[in-house]
This record gives C-alpha cells, structure tokens and sequence, in this order.
C-alpha cells in the first residue's frame, strides 16, 4: 500500500466513512504521486531509509515517513 493510501485509508477510519466518501481530495493537501514517490529508493541511488513529511489533510496532522508509517491525529487531543 501506497502512503497516500495509508493516509486516506486512516482519515476514512477515523471519520467512520470510506476513503471514496472523503471530500476533501487529498492532491488538495499534498500531491499524492510525489508523497508515494519521495522516499523511493532511486535505481542508482541510496536507499531513503531516513525522513518525514508534515502536512494537514482533513483536519488532521499527518506525518508519513520513510520506513512507511503513518501517523494521523486531531489536533485538537493532541497533549
């Protein structure tokens, strides 16, 4: 799985909806191909084992990084 669709897939969950019900898109908070292309290892180059992006999406904050997690929290219950 893609991290754009970790990312979609975490927001639907936690807005008890599909990601398809979403609507907000998602290119509307990041561009999803260069989310999912970032930290791919290039065919000559080192393995992008390190790194994360921040962005907003739907209310949240999102962070995806490199290793291929996905955190996704309301702002609002954070600390």
């Amino acid at each position: 799985m893609t991290l754009s669709q970790k990312v979609l897939e975490r927001v639907a969950e936690l807005e008890d909806a599909a990601p398809h019900e979403l609507e907000e898109p998602l290119f509307e908070a990041v561009d999803p191909d260069a989310l999912d292309q970032v930290f791919r290892t290039q065919p000559n180059g080192p393995r992008r084992a390190e790194g994360r992006i921040r962005f907003s999406y739907y209310g949240y904050e999102v962070v995806a990084y490199a290793d291929g997690r996905v955190s996704v929290q309301d702002p609002t219950r954070m600390n």
